[in-house]
């Protein structure tokens, strides 16, 4: 900080006991050495005051830096989700009749017009005993 020696302390203590006198001279130096500490409190408070300052402008930037990606990530995986759901109604045509009829229903229970179809097959087969087939076949006789 300064570059005092021990002979200019010596200079300094001699002039200053011919000033203020050597009465006077303890009560001026700790005067002096209070006025030192309230200077050297008030610089460390703002020393420490423009660090924490630099600490929050550095956790703030972070914090911008982060929440940019993340609003990035967010608009990368909508328009993901938006390219796939739109490739998918591409991809996969609505089934028609134009088929011919061979689109399959695959469910585990029956439909409501599949057990009558049963119903019927079952009540035709033991009207007609001599017929070798049923007029309607029922799911587990096509092979289903």
């Amino acid at each position: 900080m300064l570059d005092i020696g021990f002979a200019e302390l010596l200079v300094i203590s001699a002039v200053a006991l011919f000033v203020v006198g050597p009465e006077r001279l303890p009560s001026a130096i700790r005067s002096i050495s209070l006025w030192l500490g309230r200077v050297r409190r008030s610089f460390e408070e703002i020393k420490s005051d423009v660090s924490r300052e630099l600490h929050n402008e550095e956790v703030m930037r972070a914090l911008k830096e982060s929440r940019d990606e993340v609003q990035d990530l967010t608009d990368v995986s909508s328009a993901i989700s938006l390219t796939d759901s739109s490739e998918k109604n591409v991809m996969s045509p609505p089934q028609n009749e134009a088929d011919g009829g061979l689109a399959e229903v695959k469910s585990d229970t029956p439909s409501a017009s599949q057990a009558n179809a049963n119903e019927m097959a079952t009540d035709s087969t033991a009207i007609d005993s001599t017929a070798t087939e049923s007029p309607v076949e029922s799911p587990a006789e096509r092979g289903a």
